[in-house]
């Protein structure tokens, strides 16, 4: 049996480039990457998204604050076993944010246990 000879392409020679052209491209190349980047966002998206946070209603998103609202709640006073209930936290984390509240002069202590707002 004979072996079927594999047909070769043409190879096509591409003439040398020189070392100008291929900086002023590079040069380009990354001055279009750069005013890509640096295009602002249109004025009206940003002051939608501004007007859209300030109409949200006030959720205590931080520990300290829902432990604040829930003594602000009471009058007379509110225990630990409720703020508890309220709040959903655990015990490290609600004793944790009744010492910086107190330290921080947001509640005092009207009893032993019992927490009301300054």
């Amino acid at each position: 049996m004979k072996k079927a000879k594999k047909q070769v392409k043409p190879v096509k020679k591409v003439a040398a480039k020189s070392k100008k052209s291929v900086v002023l491209k590079k040069k380009i190349a990354v001055k279009s990457k750069a005013t890509k980047t640096l295009k602002a966002k249109p004025v009206k998206a940003v002051k939608a998204k501004t007007a859209a946070v300030k109409k949200a209603p006030a959720v205590q998103a931080t520990i300290l604050g829902s432990v604040l609202s829930a003594v602000k709640k009471s009058r007379n006073g509110v225990a630990i076993g409720k703020i508890k209930e309220k709040t959903g936290l655990g015990q490290r984390q609600l004793s944790n944010a009744i010492y910086k509240l107190s330290k921080n002069g947001k509640i005092k202590a009207k009893e032993r246990g019992i927490y009301i707002a300054k």
